[in-house]
């Protein structure tokens, strides 16, 4: 299972990271091709990923759910996701740690494993690292925004 790792620094407090992270409002658009998140409950969510890999374009519905929480510093969430469609399917384990960077800073590790299976994953694994590596980025790029902006 391929493992992709982004860091980065935000000038917010890890307090209020943690809240961005558990307010899906405000987390969804960071999510690069998130194109709708519910909620079943407080530790699980439905997104609805639109994601193009290579030639292929997938719609991916995906279950994810919470399964490890210490706040305000990691937070481990893992998620299944299908397109019938295209006949593929992923499976997603993802990591974020924050760690205080001074008063009024913090730094997070964002790791995710991701296992892709069907059609989708015969696209190839340069194709899909490099992929993979850039909706890291846009991640990162985006929840920096969305927490630097405020509440």
């Amino acid at each position: 299972m391929p493992v992709f790792d982004e860091q980065f620094q935000v000038e917010a407090p890890p307090e209020r990271v943690w809240a961005l992270l558990l307010d899906p409002a405000r987390l969804g658009p960071c999510i690069p091709g998130c194109a709708g998140i519910e909620v079943e409950d407080a530790r699980t969510y439905r997104l609805r990923l639109v994601v193009k890999v290579g030639f292929l374009s997938t719609t991916q519905d995906m279950r994810m759910t919470v399964t490890e929480m210490e706040p305000p510093r990691r937070l481990v969430a893992v998620g299944h996701g299908e397109d019938r469609k295209l006949g593929s399917q992923v499976d997603v384990r993802s990591t974020l740690e924050l760690e205080p960077a001074g008063a009024h800073a913090t730094d997070i590790h964002y790791q995710s494993e991701v296992k892709v299976l069907g059609r989708l994953g015969s696209v190839g694994d340069a194709v899909m690292r490099m992929k993979a590596g850039q909706l890291a980025g846009e991640f990162a790029t985006r929840l920096r925004a969305a927490v630097e902006a405020g509440p």
